[in-house]
């Protein structure tokens, strides 16, 4: 299996394959996540489209993302909750996976990234910049920004990135992953299945 595969192996729902989440087991709620954030994506109310917005729900905020080599003992904590949702609370069901329980990530707290924003953008060679769309709202001090590979997102204060995730990717993208960390000394986390990349 190829690394990709291995930390971005989550498959998405169709519309209909949603439908059957809720008709599963009308005498209880299951979850398609085993882990969300702690931290509430903050929002306003759409003014106006931008050339490239890209639009995630509030349940992928902070899924892959981001943080400081300093986070590791969190990271670690948060995964033994993650774990222990997939162990004891989650079961098969067609081509994916539902889960009984959900773990909150109350200990990372925020990535408090310090990233420079047009030092990225040049170390990713990209231009098309817009907005974060959650749940028909705007991500307050959100930013959207691609490359041929891969969709990012964050949040922009000044000049600087403070939260860095990722909405979107392919095969290319763990290579630009690598190149992100190296430069800016970070390392990226996929909660999800509890994976991390890292430089060496």
């Amino acid at each position: 299996m190829k690394l990709f595969d291995k930390i971005f192996g989550r498959k998405k729902k169709t519309e209909q394959e949603a439908d059957k989440v809720g008709t599963m087991n009308p005498g209880g709620i299951w979850f398609t996540t085993p882990t969300i954030s702690n931290e509430f994506p903050q929002t306003i109310p759409k003014a106006r489209g931008t050339e490239f917005d890209i639009f995630i729900h509030e349940d992928d905020y902070r899924q892959n993302e981001f943080l400081n080599p300093s986070s590791l003992p969190n990271i670690e904590e948060e995964f033994n909750g993650i774990k222990e949702i997939w162990t004891n609370h989650s079961k098969k069901s067609e081509e994916y996976t539902l889960f009984k329980d959900c773990h909150v990530r109350n200990i990372i707290g925020s990535p408090g990234l310090t990233v420079n924003f047009n030092a990225l953008k040049s170390l990713l060679k990209c231009n098309s910049v817009g907005q974060v769309v959650i749940n028909g709202e705007i991500l307050v001090n959100g930013v959207a920004f691609k490359t041929d590979n891969t969709t990012y997102f964050g949040i922009l204060t000044g000049d600087t990135i403070v939260e860095l995730g990722i909405a979107k990717w392919n095969d290319n993208t763990t290579d630009e992953i690598l190149e992100i960390g190296k430069t800016f000394n970070l390392l990226f986390v996929n909660w999800y299945h509890c994976q991390i990349i890292k430089n060496d």
